[in-house]
């Protein structure tokens, strides 16, 4: 990959320790590529008076650009993530983290946490997990049929509902395995 003109003479003027005035000071003296190459400058004047960067097409195939890598700041005590949380939560983590738990004592610990209410108050009736309620063929049906006529008022406008057509597919399926 060849890196940019102007990113070739930066670097070739810091390299030097100079500055670009300085360097473009320098190119009356020079009046080809060649002249200025040999002598170690950058720019030299063209025939028109012109100041001309002196650089062939080698020079900025040759040159490859530097990947600038920034330095990681070390991160604090340990993890992926930056917060890491106060004491109480620390705690609260480690206590989760020591024994399993049950799924009950789990369920309480995750509406303690997300409810912001102290252990006491949350009663253990309150932590039962009920399952998701199976759709029965009748209500899955009638979901079918609401989903056919918007596809078929799409239909009418010209237009295709994609999202309602595969929505039926899927509960066509889920029919067919309740059977």
């Amino acid at each position: 990959m060849a890196m940019s003109l102007r990113t070739y003479l930066n670097n070739q003027i810091k390299a030097k320790g100079s500055s670009l005035t300085k360097e473009k000071a320098k190119a009356g003296k020079y009046k080809s590529i060649a002249a200025a190459k040999k002598a170690g400058a950058l720019y030299y004047t063209n025939k028109d008076g012109k100041v001309m960067a002196a650089v062939y097409a080698e020079d900025l195939k040759k040159a490859t650009p530097k990947k600038v890598v920034k330095k990681k700041k070390p991160g604090p005590l340990q993890g992926p993530t930056k917060y890491h949380g106060t004491l109480d939560e620390k705690v609260e983590v480690d206590k989760a983290n020591k024994k399993p738990m049950s799924t009950p004592a789990l369920t309480k610990m995750a509406l303690v946490a997300l409810s912001n209410v102290p252990d006491k108050k949350v009663k253990s009736k309150s932590t039962s997990i009920r399952p998701k309620p199976r759709p029965t063929k009748t209500a899955l049906r009638a979901k079918i049929r609401k989903l056919n006529t918007q596809i078929a008022n799409a239909r009418q406008k010209g237009k295709d509902n994609k999202t309602a057509v595969a929505e039926v597919k899927k509960l066509n399926t889920l029919l067919r395995k309740l059977k």
